[in-house]
């Protein structure tokens, strides 16, 4: 299937196309909000102390957050800002976090996402690995290097499409 485009098989895309997933009226009772291509949706299963999280997704099917077109991820990233403000008042969350997971292994659904969760001092949230080890100066200079030539290759290949 071609990047961009619906996946009829996708619940996401049928959300974004006004479709609905099912039984009553999705858009109407479960998009919080709706752009020209991006729309919110408060996620089935949350922590009972981050209530309100939520997800915001692009209207078309798009995968991954490095294919997506700029002028799409500038709409999609100013939404996710209006969302983090909005949780503030709505869930009376202090802040939020926000995630990307970009096709990870395990993820079920293949639409980008970006998840907002609003986070209170009391939430007891963990995302850490017990495994998590310290990482020397020297190793992460050298993963420094690796990123910037890496993302030097991607801004030569930008400047020539």
């Amino acid at each position: 299937m071609a990047e961009n485009s619906a996946d009829s098989a996708c619940p996401f895309c049928l959300i974004g196309a006004g479709a609905g997933a099912g039984a009553g009226d999705v858009d109407g009772e479960l998009v919080a909000s709706r752009t020209a291509n991006v729309f919110v949706l408060p996620v089935p299963s949350q922590r009972a102390k981050n209530l309100g999280h939520c997800l915001v997704l692009p209207t078309a099917h798009v995968t991954s957050l490095h294919t997506a077109p700029r002028d799409l991820l500038a709409e999609l990233f100013d939404v996710v800002g209006q969302v983090t403000a909005a949780v503030r008042e709505a869930f009376g969350a202090p802040g939020s976090m926000v995630l990307q997971n970009d096709n990870i292994p395990g993820q079920t659904l293949s639409h980008l996402h970006v998840p907002v969760i609003p986070r209170s001092p009391d939430d007891g949230f963990i995302l850490s690995d017990p495994g998590k080890i310290e990482i020397p100066f020297e190793v992460r200079a050298q993963q420094a290097a690796q990123l910037r030539k890496a993302l030097s290759k991607r801004s030569s290949r930008d400047l020539k499409s």
